[in-house]
Parts: C-alpha cells; sequence; structure tokens
C-alpha cells in the first residue's frame, strides 16, 4: 500500500533528501536512484530497494514501476512536489526516486572475466557513469575507481551510468599496485596518447586485460604509470586533441572485446 507522507521530518524523507551528499552515502552506504527506467530496470535484475519516494502527479510509466514496487513489499511513499524537490537531485524530476543499499563487493568479485576497467582520477560524474555504463555494455566483469576520482554512487554518475552501477561490481581503492600484486595474471595497459595502437596490442595480448584510463585534464597518475604492463592509443585526426576519460574508455573497450572474440565468419 502507498503511503502518503506530509513531513519533512519524517526518517525516510530526512534520509532520502541527505544521500546527494556523498559524505551521507558513504556513512550510511545508501545511494540514490531516480526515474521509471533505472528503476524499473533495477528491480528486473533483481536489485534491492529500502523504499522508493513518489511526487503527486506521476506519468503512467512511473506509477507501474512504484506499483510493481509496492507489489513486492518495497515501502512507496508519496510526498507533495514541494517536499519532493529536497529529494530530487535533478532540475527537471521524473516523480520517482529508489533509495538503494550500496552494492557491496571485494576485488575477487571484480577478477573473474577477461577484462576490467581502471578508473586512475576520473574526477568528473559524467565521465565515470558514462564509463561504468560501458564496461557493463561491453562485458566488463567489474570497475575499479582509485583515489582521486569521482564517488561511484554519486546522483551524477548513476544517472549517466543508466543505474549499471548497480548492475556489475564496483569497487573504490587507493592504488593500482593492489591490484597488480593480487592479479599478476592481468595486463595492465594504460591509455595514452604516447601508447601503441590499441588494436594491434589488443590482436596480441593472450593475458585479461585491466584497461586503465586516466582523466582528461592529467592523464595516468605517475604511481599508476609506474605500475602499467605498457600503454595504448587511440588513433585520432589532428583535428582533435583529446577524448574524455568517457570516450576513450569505451572506444578501448570495444576495440579489445572485438580482439577477445573469436572471428566472426
Amino acid at each position: 500500500m502507498i503511503q502518503s507522507v506530509s513531513s519533512r521530518s519524517n526518517s525516510r524523507i530526512k534520509l532520502a533528501a541527505s544521500l546527494g551528499r556523498t559524505s551521507t552515502s558513504k556513512k550510511r552506504r545508501r545511494f540514490l536512484m531516480e526515474g521509471p527506467r533505472f528503476i524499473g530496470d533495477h528491480l528486473a535484475r533483481g536489485g534491492s530497494v529500502d523504499f522508493i519516494a513518489i511526487k503527486e502527479n506521476l506519468t503512467a510509466r512511473s506509477l507501474a514501476v512504484a506499483k510493481l514496487a509496492d507489489s513486492r513489499d518495497i515501502p512507496v511513499i508519496q510526498v507533495s512536489d514541494l517536499i519532493y524537490k529536497d529529494i530530487s537531485s535533478t532540475d527537471a524530476p521524473q516523480g520517482i526516486t529508489a533509495v538503494c543499499p550500496v552494492p557491496e563487493y571485494s576485488l575477487s568479485d571484480l577478477f573473474t572475466g577477461k577484462t576490467v576497467l581502471v578508473l586512475d582520477g576520473v574526477a568528473d560524474p559524467g565521465n565515470a557513469g558514462t564509463a561504468i555504463r560501458s564496461a557493463a555494455a561491453f562485458g566488463c566483469s567489474g570497475v575499479v575507481f582509485l583515489k582521486g576520482s569521482a564517488y561511484p554512487w554519486n546522483p551524477k554518475v548513476t544517472r549517466s551510468a543508466a543505474g549499471l552501477n548497480s548492475a556489475i561490481p564496483v569497487v573504490e581503492i587507493d592504488n593500482l599496485t593492489l591490484l597488480k600484486n593480487k592479479h599478476p595474471e592481468y595486463s595492465f595497459l594504460g591509455a595514452s596518447s604516447n601508447g601503441s595502437p590499441a588494436s594491434e596490442i589488443f590482436s596480441i595480448t593472450k593475458k585479461p586485460v585491466c584497461v586503465v584510463v586516466g582523466s582528461e585534464a592529467h592523464g595516468l597518475s605517475d604511481i599508476t604509470r609506474g605500475e602499467l604492463t605498457g600503454l595504448v592509443s587511440i588513433p585520432m585526426s589532428d583535428v582533435a586533441e583529446s577524448l574524455n576519460a568517457g570516450v576513450s574508455g569505451s572506444i578501448l573497450l570495444y576495440l579489445l572485446r572485438e580482439n577477445q572474440e573469436p572471428a566472426r565468419e
């Protein structure tokens, strides 16, 4: 049964309104997911939801997702449009927000496949979210956020990732040294304009691969460079000096997948 809540002092309202702050999200191990498509997909994957908040005037799609959650005994609260603005992190709210537990993974959960994506100092939430979305699309077994990168469950990251930061393992660690020491069976290949053409390197790489991408502004950190197996580049015209981290990571993951898959007849 959908419950109507009219007070900002309600504990669920207060929690949801506070989760836009990274410090609170980290402390409570909860994050916000907004929009009927992302929440609907999350529920379809069997994702966990603590509760859902909806505003008064919903689209048919948002109402259908709210009713689906209610049918699964997930608490659904309805609030005024004014209170809902306290919860939503967007300028044009879609009227439905889920409060979800942050998925808990260890490094061993990530290193189960052929490819892992590592973000080194990628602080822009849009780029970080795009990278997660591409990692999920191209079959990565997980994404690692090194120190200096965006918070993986920031609302902007979640939107850019299309909610897929809850679909594949995501882990935060300080530096690449820990990964390399624990998983020497992987090749650690960093994106750099000074690297060898990615397609050439990927075509001869027999080990599983960690693709490491730095920020557009600063590139790979010196600490990370010191741990890499090699550098790979994306051939470009002279018109563009560089690509942002989300785009370059996506292209490299695509190229790697093309070279890892058996040749098509």
